[in-house]
């Protein structure tokens, strides 16, 4: 475009210097053009007027990627190379290069076949993990059995959803904004430590209990519970948590036994997405504990107690609420 701009602006001069009855061949040596060129543009010019001056479309080569060629890429980038018998896991531009040639005859270059498959929508990047395609037979069963509890309690019931996470001394990396060509470098602590954070939201009010243990094994589990039982000191309790072993502990299901105001519900295996609990813990770790090196736990711990403690009930409820 930049090009035919330049072009436009050159002819538009000769024309000028034409009228200021400036020779044809005055207006060649000038240009740098043959005099056949000069009278082509006046003719034009005579003709057309200022638009006679702008090129004519051109056909050019017909496109190597016709839409017989792009229906075929797509097929291949949905579908596993191995089907078309490549070791690979993923399709790379040169196996899509060498794939075109056999299956069309159609020879693209590397930067041909990058170009095609971003006109086709498609960009280069990480994929996310996600967890297993999976359900949970009883997953309807255990979703009314949470819906009727929760339905069949009194105002007095405090209802909870609580899960735990693990945080360390080393630091999340995550992408952030840097110099060009300088790399920011994250140091990292000489020994890991961790610590694991049980925490319960309350879905109704918003509040917010947690307590720190160093493991996650059903004594600490049980730890929490007794925990929750002093922080609301009064009235039935249900708290609903996933799965994990710790959760599901002979030991676990004993201590319930021993005491009367507090339930446990499970959710269905494999829907930890359920947990509105997980958000939090998103934002906790997206917030204080990407990209730095804390000097040791107890300044970590600290900082997630600051972290808590300005999260309001409603902050908590606008998190987990999407």
């Amino acid at each position: 475009m930049r090009q035919e701009v330049g072009r436009v602006s050159q002819r538009a001069h000769m024309i000028l210097w034409s009228a200021r009855r400036r020779t044809v061949p005055e207006l060649a040596r000038t240009f740098d053009v043959s005099r056949a060129t000069i009278r082509f543009w006046i003719r034009r010019f005579d003709t057309a007027g200022p638009a006679g001056l702008y090129d004519a479309p051109r056909s050019g080569r017909p496109r190597k990627v016709n839409e017989q060629v792009a229906e075929a890429m797509v097929r291949m980038v949905q579908n596993d190379p191995r089907h078309m018998g490549y070791l690979a896991t993923f399709w790379r531009v040169a196996m899509l290069a060498l794939a075109l040639v056999e299956m069309l005859g159609v020879h693209l270059s590397a930067s041909g076949v990058r170009g095609a498959l971003r006109r086709l929508g498609l960009r280069w990047g990480r994929p996310r993990q996600t967890m297993p395609t999976k359900v949970d037979p009883q997953k309807a069963q255990k979703q009314w059995a949470i819906a009727r509890a929760v339905i069949e309690t009194g105002p007095e019931t405090t209802i909870l959803y609580g899960d735990e996470s693990r945080v360390q001394l080393l630091p999340l990396i995550r992408s952030m904004w840097h110099w060009l060509g300088q790399q920011v470098r994250v140091p990292t602590p000489g020994t890991n430590v961790t610590r694991t954070l049980f925490g319960a939201l309350n879905i109704h009010r918003g509040r917010w209990v947690y307590l720190a243990r160093k493991r996650m094994a059903k004594e600490d589990f049980i730890a929490f519970l007794e925990h929750l039982l002093v922080a609301y000191p009064t009235g039935p309790i249900l708290l609903v948590v996933d799965n994990f072993s710790s959760h599901t502990a002979h030991a676990v299901q004993v201590w319930l036994s021993e005491q009367s105001r507090l339930r446990l519900l499970y959710l269905p295996t494999y829907c930890s997405h359920l947990n509105p609990v997980e958000r939090i813990w998103l934002q906790l770790k997206n917030t204080i504990a990407a990209n730095r090196l804390y000097g040791s736990m107890k300044v970590l711990l600290d900082t997630i107690d600051a972290f808590f403690i300005a999260m309001t009930p409603e902050k908590a409820l606008t998190w987990t609420s999407t």
